[in-house]
């Protein structure tokens, strides 16, 4: 399931970092642009995908936000360089990229557990149940009395009686 974390949320990251930037004004990148965030989108869902408590993903998703940023505007556009290190002065921008991370990475958490639900079920109803108990031996007293039909095998007339030839 890790893997699955980690590649929704390195595609959720730079799906939603393009629409973030775009909503407050950055505009949208170009080839080169858009490889620089595949890159960096790619090693946050590498990051993400070894993240083991739940809480980690928000705090990612908001880290990751600022690196597409820069990639998204500071490394691509030749005069912007100098604006793309000013991320935390334009407040859409930020409030933008914010609300884009948690709701990222809640929607990927809220998935990973319907998956986890929905597998739970569905595995569930395809089981078959156990044929019956299989019966268990059943152990015989230690003092057991002969019956008459083995005893008259054993050559004896009765339960007390000698045996036939003495």
């Amino acid at each position: 399931m890790s893997s699955v974390r980690g590649g929704s949320a390195g595609v959720a990251m730079a799906a939603l970092a393009v629409g973030a930037h775009g909503f407050a004004g950055g505009g949208y990148p170009g080839a080169s642009g858009l490889m620089l965030l595949m890159l960096a989108a790619a090693a946050l869902g590498a990051i993400a995908a070894v993240l083991r408590p739940p809480a980690a993903l928000p705090l990612l998703m908001l880290a990751g936000q600022p690196v597409c940023h820069v990639a998204l505007s500071g490394l691509v556009q030749h005069g912007h360089a100098a604006r793309a290190m000013e991320f935390t002065a334009h407040g859409p921008m930020v409030f933008a990229h914010a609300v884009a991370g948690l709701v990222c990475a809640f929607g990927i958490l809220v998935a990973e557990r319907l998956y986890e639900l929905i597998s739970r079920a569905v595995r569930v109803a395809l089981i078959r149940p156990a044929g019956p108990p299989a019966r268990v031996a059943r152990l015989r007293p230690a003092h057991h009395s002969p019956t008459s039909k083995t005893l008259l095998a054993l050559g004896a007339a009765g339960p007390r009686a000698p045996p036939v030839t003495a």
